[in-house]
């Protein structure tokens, strides 16, 4: 640009004036450039930045506090029991061929891997022979009660694993025919799979009475049920457990007198606690009886989503909170105590608690605030809401009646239930054993073949 503009004529004047505008634009758009750099580069750790749904957030790593502490010993892996051991070793020096001395083991290495095998099918041939003596003709009487269950032709092993499948692995019909093909080259029909499913139900009814009388003779009895379909029609798989055993049953009722069925008129079967969600069907129980804090626990808190504004009523719901925290955290009577002592302070512990919550639920009765209806079922059920402080060993929740139900949703959901009453027997009869057998950490499969290798050496 020359120093003195006055030196210039007027239209060199002009088209100076218009370079510099071209030059302001060019420098305009730099600068927008630039500043939409610096805004992409500051926003990168906004949380207003806008991330597609299924893009997980990033995890912060915590810092580490100073270097970190040795363990008082190794957690390597353990080595697993050998099965069968391969030696290695020269029989002469690899140098020079002469004599070794004694071997004395350098290292040693495991390889875990399963055998790949084909089912193995036996052919017995039982031949005849003619006595010319006794001009008759014999043939021996062979004993294979050890490996088949009668005359049929599939092998004890092979019923056990497809028991197994079907219940513990919650494998459908044409999943299991699959598998026994890849792996094992056998082809066995859909009709003959099911048939050995109900064939190992009808032979283990004496396990599962036994089971049915150990639920019955037990402290306490946690009681759920849930939906099912046999032939179309709608039904319900009722389950009723503690820690060890578990009873499945499918009626199409889903009222009181199932309860009646299992525990009895009043429960004049069964003398323990009951354990159950406030569906009305296990009024008709009698004897002392836990309701579970989960579930009401679940519907304050659809209710506080429902009024999100109701100062009143978070109020109420902590203070409920506060209760039952107070109560699940009573450790109990004195170790020290006298029988009689531990139960007397047991009941008065429990009278305790119920009268607290009869002070918090009593205001609300009859009144219009949204927690008049919960407050209502909490008095309502409120012999029942702290059982689990009277009696050792109950839980204030039916947590573990909805876990030992869960295989049941699950093989609902898969197979779309039964398709006659012989199957919801049959998977009633096998959920019990398999769901009892899982409850006391024992070898499904071992104990079914067990099981049916005991009812086949009796004969039955």
């Amino acid at each position: 640009m020359p120093s003195d503009l006055s030196a210039l004529s007027k239209g060199e004047l002009i088209t100076l004036i218009y370079q510099q505008a071209r030059e302001i634009e060019v420098l305009k758009e730099q600068i927008i450039e630039l500043q939409e750099k610096l805004n992409q580069k500051g926003s990168s750790n906004d949380s207003t930045k806008t991330i597609p749904a299924f893009v997980k957030s990033n995890v912060k790593k915590k810092k580490r506090k100073g270097e970190r502490k040795q363990r008082e010993y190794g957690f390597s892996r353990k080595l697993d029991i050998p099965t069968k051991r391969v030696f290695h070793t020269h029989q002469n020096c690899p140098s020079c061929e002469g004599v070794l001395g004694k071997p004395s083991v350098a290292y040693s290495r495991q390889i875990i891997d399963i055998p790949s095998v084909e089912a193995e099918i036996t052919e017995h041939v039982v031949f005849k022979r003619y006595c010319f003596s006794c001009k008759r003709r014999f043939y021996p009487k062979v004993d294979l009660s050890s490996q088949v269950l009668g005359k049929g032709r599939i092998g004890i092993n092979l019923m056990a694993k497809i028991a197994t499948q079907r219940e513990e692995e919650n494998l459908s019909i044409d999943q299991i025919q699959a598998d026994l093909k890849t792996f094992y080259h056998l082809n066995l029909s859909a009709g003959e799979v099911v048939e050995l499913l109900h064939q190992a139900a009808s032979l283990s009814q004496g396990e599962y009475q036994t089971i049915k009388q150990n639920i019955l003779s037990s402290k306490i009895v946690y009681a759920d049920e849930t939906g099912g379909r046999e032939d179309g029609v709608n039904g319900y798989h009722w389950s009723f457990s503690n820690h060890k055993f578990q009873l499945l049953l499918y009626r199409k009722s889903r009222g009181s007198k199932v309860v009646r069925e299992v525990l009895g008129e009043g429960g004049e079967n069964f003398e323990g606690v009951l354990g159950s969600d406030f569906y009305t069907a296990y009024n008709e129980y009698l004897g002392p009886h836990q309701r579970c804090w989960v579930h009401y626990f679940r519907d304050i808190k659809k209710l506080e989503e429902n009024y999100p504004k109701d100062r009143k009523l978070k109020k109420w719901a902590k203070h409920i909170h506060s209760l039952y925290e107070e109560a699940k955290s009573w450790p109990g009577p004195a170790p020290n105590l006298p029988p009689g002592l531990k139960d007397q302070e047991r009941i008065e512990k429990e009278h305790y608690f119920k009268e607290k919550l009869k002070l918090l639920c009593g205001p609300y009765l009859k009144t219009s605030t949204p927690q008049a209806t919960l407050s209502a079922r909490a008095l309502k059920y409120l012999p029942e809401m702290f059982t689990f402080i009277r009696f050792e060993g109950v839980n204030p929740d039916n947590n573990m009646a909805e876990r030992a139900v869960r295989k049941t949703v699950i093989k609902r959901k898969i197979s779309f239930g039964t398709r006659s009453p012989k199957g919801s027997q049959t998977r009633s009869i096998l959920g019990s054993l398999f769901g009892t057998w899982r409850l006391q950490n024992l070898n499904p499969f071992e104990q079914m073949k067990l099981l049916l290798l005991n009812v086949s050496c009796q004969g039955l």
